[in-house]
């Protein structure tokens, strides 16, 4: 079983700071801040399982990984 990818990753712009929250290359939303983008990322992750959900910090690096439905990790 296949599971969804869902980002939260950072992106500078001329006009902002952005955290994005992102599905198949598509982004699904912007935030500000950080923990909002990472919560709303969670809820959209747990609302379509089997789903990971990978959190970047600024300089691109993974921060931490969630995994939600599908089979329990052994």
């Amino acid at each position: 079983m296949t599971r969804k990818l869902f980002q939260v990753r950072f992106r500078f712009s001329p006009d902002s700071l952005t955290w994005l929250v992102i599905h198949d290359e598509l982004v699904l939303s912007r935030y500000c801040r950080k923990r909002d983008a990472v919560a709303e990322a969670a809820r959209v992750a747990r609302a379509n399982p089997p789903s990971v959900l990978v959190v970047e910090r600024m300089d691109g690096t993974v921060e931490r990984e969630r995994r939600y439905g599908g089979t329990p990790r052994s």
